[in-house]
């Protein structure tokens, strides 16, 4: 059952509220800002911090298509937030501080002391000022290299029918994806024809890649080697990974060469943001990447523009409260998360590796969001006695509910292969890794299929989300973590289940059984189900050109020139589910229909 209304594309506006203020002004200065930055400040006379200010846009949808929802996103964002910011950015200006502005949430991060710290808490306007910690990212585990010259499609790809979808001819074309993470080996072998500003001579990294990296971290100790120099360097102008972790992810969501399939959706477009320097990041290098998917920039971090953002991201990564994101700035980091997803990028997050069978260890930003689509790993293993493949949850895999914020909503939403994937790292190398980092890659590449199969559903969050979601198939499980302890589905290990893109295409397929093109001609088959013969409706006949018929598997079984005269004829079809995909002088439309 879904979670959602069938409704299907909101309109757009933006609300301004205030979120909560810790202070009263003066002097309960302390009250507006973080324990741990005071703590800090007081043994360094400089760190990096987040001013929070009270009014905060808010984006909400309705009747608009993916282009629209982002550039009004862009436009009121731009223009509520900023507004705001202008007495806090006159103080740093006139005081010589380092600071960087955000409109996706409206914060400011500065490079400052303690006496600034306690300046800006007399300012009504400020709502709270936190630590920007850096953190380190532990979402991926063993490695396994192996060579790359062996010809082979990846258990994940296969165990959820990824490659029977391939066969109904959706490969993710006309699709853009995002990563947020370490960043990405854009010249790997696997990725680099699949990168949106690849051009053989004359390749363009505007507005296909961002780096959110502009200073190293002084946490990183003797376990990485210089760790003054990174090898990136800082505010990289080209794609670069700097820990392996990001090409990795990427590898699954768009990956393959001639011989060898490790990307679900190896025709989509790929663009990529460095979040984490080294493994390490913090609130607003997070942030920085959410606002660049929003409106990406040219390559000087100038002109954004939001037509280009992609249509789905994905986020393996995680912000523990205990460095850098807590109760007084989750709020935020989920605004930002939210206005992203109100302007038409479907959000994929982690879940985390903290499972170890403990109720609610899903517990850190953005797994634990409400708008996060969250995902658990599955494991393969084999049953000698039944000789079968079975996928079940990593031991890893972290379990909901969520229960550090109160909230007590159900995460996971999904579980996809997240243990011994092979995928890309740098240096055109390849490798296994365990993580529900390698889960999150799978769903993303699904939702690329699904809008590939179906162009319509871009920018419709709630639909991608629900056919997700319905889509999935249940492994039920019993719950303790809920105190139920019958069999049950969705649960707290598992969510809504195992992530399938076959039924999941199958689903967008179904939603365009009526469309309405450019010219309000209706476009409909009929009957369905059908014995015989299948009719499209007259008001277009004459622009089809020809039709191609699927089985549920993905093979095709009939092709055919549609007229007037001489209907789609399946008397010699198996009863059961088929996809038909029609081809007309315009556009292609897929529907889909049983046989009975």
């Amino acid at each position: 059952m879904s979670k959602f209304n069938t409704s299907i594309f909101f309109t757009f506006f933006l609300i301004s509220i205030s979120i909560n203020s810790y202070a009263i002004y003066n002097n309960d200065w302390e009250n507006k800002v973080s324990p741990i930055l005071i703590q800090k400040l007081n043994q360094n006379k400089n760190e990096f911090f987040v001013i929070y200010l009270n009014k905060q846009s808010v984006v909400l949808e309705k009747n608009v298509d993916k282009n629209t929802k982002s550039k009004l996103a862009y436009e009121q964002l731009m223009k509520e937030n900023y507004a705001s910011q202008e007495e806090i950015v006159e103080v740093l200006k006139n005081n010589n501080y380092k600071y960087k502005r955000f409109f996706i949430v409206n914060c400011i991060s500065v490079y400052g002391d303690i006496d600034l710290v306690k300046e800006l808490t007399n300012y009504k306007s400020v709502a709270y000022i936190s630590y920007d910690s850096p953190i380190v990212n532990t979402y991926s585990m063993d490695i396994h290299n192996r060579n790359s010259n062996e010809i082979l499609t990846t258990w994940g790809i296969e165990a959820i029918d990824a490659d029977s979808v391939w066969n109904l001819g959706y490969f993710g074309q006309g699709v853009v994806v995002g990563g947020q993470d370490t960043g990405y080996d854009w010249t790997h072998p696997a990725l680099q024809s699949k990168y949106r500003g690849y051009n053989e001579g004359n390749t363009n990294h505007s507005y296909n890649w961002h780096d959110a990296i502009h200073e190293i971290n002084v946490n990183n100790n003797d376990s990485i080697i210089d760790p003054s120099n990174n090898p990136c360097g800082l505010n990289s102008l080209v794609p670069c990974d700097d820990n392996g972790h990001g090409t990795h992810t990427m590898g699954t969501m768009v990956g393959g060469t001639d011989n060898l399939a490790i990307g679900v959706a190896p025709e989509s477009n790929w663009i990529g943001c460095r979040n984490m320097e080294r493994g390490w990041g913090k609130p607003s290098t997070y942030i920085e990447c959410f606002e660049w998917f929003l409106a990406p920039t040219d390559i000087n971090n100038e002109n954004p523009d939001p037509l280009k953002s992609p249509d789905v991201i994905n986020n393996s990564w995680g912000c523990p409260e205990s460095e850098g994101c807590d109760a007084t700035n989750w709020q935020y980091m989920e605004l930002a998360l939210n206005n992203l997803r109100a302007s038409g990028v479907f959000v994929v997050v982690s879940a985390g590796n903290d499972g170890i069978n403990t109720c609610g260890s899903i517990n850190t930003p953005p797994a634990i969001f409400e708008q996060s689509f969250t995902v658990g790993a599955l494991r393969e293993f084999t049953d000698t006695i039944n000789n079968v493949y079975v996928d079940t949850i990593t031991s890893f895999s972290s379990r909901g509910p969520v229960i550090i914020d109160g909230s007590n909503i159900l995460k996971p939403d999904i579980t996809a292969p997240g243990q011994a994937v092979l995928s890309s790292i740098p240096n055109n190398k390849y490798a296994y890794f365990n993580g529900t980092s390698m889960a999150g890659p799978h769903v993303v590449g699904v939702v690329a299929l699904i809008l590939s199969a179906n162009p319509e559903l871009k920018g419709n969050t709630d639909k991608i989300e629900e056919i997700l979601i319905n889509s999935a198939i249940p492994k039920p499980e019993t719950d303790s973590c809920t105190g139920i302890l019958e069999y049950l589905s969705p649960n707290s290990i598992y969510g809504y289940g195992k992530l399938s893109a076959l039924k999941a295409v199958e689903e967008a397929l179904n939603y365009t059984s009526i469309i309405e093109n450019k010219n309000n001609e209706t476009i409909s088959i009929y009957p369905n189900p059908s014995t015989d013969q299948i009719f499209i409706n007259s008001e277009v006949v004459q622009k089809i050109n020809s039709y191609d018929i699927f089985n549920q598997f993905g093979n095709k079984v009939k092709t055919g020139i549609y007229t007037k005269d001489n209907p789609i004829t399946i008397s010699n079809l198996k009863s059961g589910i088929y996809f038909l995909k029609i081809y007309s002088k315009e556009k292609n439309h897929n529907f889909k229909f049983i046989k009975i």
